[in-house]
């Protein structure tokens, strides 16, 4: 039997998001192949608390290491005490240490970052050297958006794999989303008689283009009185969007819901997701929505329209515009039939191209990529 390769992941974060969720699930879901996963994080780390029983073993790794010496050589010598063959970097904080660990400390080992967010490349000349230099083998990108300012950055397109983020499916029938639809019905402070449930999932930041949101069903609200709004999250824009909503929070057509573990559940009980991002890498809760066979309505910009295919599983519409926003809710609200056949469509696309297999096989196939390339 051939040796494991061993892959140490690197990330600073100490917050659980949708990158800590991709990590945890390609450890987690990669036990049938040949691959034993380390962990560099903060103490405080979530991610390691949560996948502490998937890995083999964990190295403290400081949210202000990036450019600290000894840290380097404390991973250096958990690397070479632990025959590492890999180093999977998954933020920029991360790229930057291993980049210069491997340039100064540990020039043997291969160097993976993973790209997720969809932000151009700073021009100086340390940030380019970061991602033009030989000294990273390969990236992985979330889309093929930020696959190309990759390549706009002078990355050659044979050093990069867009490898989407991943979703498990989960049962999605009509027993399973009634349940679910039940339990929203529940919620507190909510107006009654309400028929059609539009949800928003994500952090209250400024990218996510929840002012628009908040605008768009103002006016639908007054066409369609029967529609509520469900805001799910938290934020620094926290009281800032419930201020905005303040009329439409009193009537009850507007319910912030804070931080939830149980998106799924909403998911599945909600009519129709809204995603009105104005910079988005990929989109990961548009794949849960997907498999909660709900139906999506999205902005067309960056990652976004690689995952919705307007008119076929899903709508996208002009970001930063409420009035298409409105337009697009309210035909998904007024025609139930297309409504139902984007959710069908949709459930269908991503439970064959977004699962925790494909991403896992990907992944592994890049990995062997390299020691292949390497071994030449």
């Amino acid at each position: 039997m051939t040796a494991p390769k061993r892959v140490l992941h690197i990330d600073s974060a100490t917050t659980w998001g949708g990158g800590q969720s991709q990590i945890a699930t390609l450890i987690r879901e990669s036990k049938g192949l040949n691959i034993e996963h380390h962990l560099a994080t903060p103490d405080q780390s979530k991610l390691w608390y949560k996948s502490r029983s998937h890995i083999k073993g964990h190295c403290s790794f400081a949210r202000s290491a990036a450019l600290n010496p000894l840290a380097m050589l404390r991973v250096r010598r958990y690397c070479r005490e632990h025959n590492i063959n890999f180093i999977h970097t998954h933020c920029g904080k991360s790229h930057t240490f291993a980049f210069w660990l491997k340039r100064f400390f540990l020039p043997e080992i291969k160097l993976i970052v993973h790209r997720r967010i969809p932000a151009k490349i700073r021009s100086n000349m340390f940030s380019r050297m970061k991602f033009e230099s030989p000294l990273v083998d390969h990236f992985i990108t979330v889309s093929d958006f930020i696959r190309g300012i990759l390549i706009d950055c002078g990355v050659d397109a044979s050093r990069i794999t867009t490898i989407r983020s991943s979703k498990k499916a989960f049962p999605c029938e009509s027993d399973d989303k009634a349940r679910a639809r039940a339990a929203i019905e529940r919620t507190k402070n909510l107006a009654p008689n309400g028929h059609f449930y539009i949800l928003s999932a994500s952090r209250l930041v400024p990218d996510k283009g929840l002012f628009i949101l908040i605008e768009a069903f103002r006016h639908l609200v007054r066409e369609r009185p029967h529609c509520r709004l469900f805001i799910a999250g938290e934020g620094p824009l926290d009281k800032k969007l419930r201020s905005t909503a303040r009329a439409l929070v009193k009537s009850g057509h507007v319910v912030f819901l804070g931080f939830r573990k149980d998106v799924v559940e909403l998911l599945l009980g909600a009519d129709l997701f809204a995603i009105p991002s104005l910079s988005e890498g990929l989109g990961s809760t548009i794949v849960e929505a997907m498999m909660a066979k709900t139906a999506v309505i999205g902005s067309f910009v960056e990652g976004i329209p690689e995952l919705i295919h307007t008119g076929v599983n899903g709508l996208t519409v002009t970001p930063g515009d409420p009035n298409a926003l409105y337009e697009g809710m309210l035909r998904l609200a007024d025609d139930p039939k297309f409504r139902s056949l984007l959710a069908d469509e949709a459930v269908t696309w991503a439970q064959t191209a977004c699962t925790p297999l494909v991403m896992v096989e990907k992944t592994y196939g890049v990995y062997l990529r390299i020691l292949e390339v390497s071994a030449k």
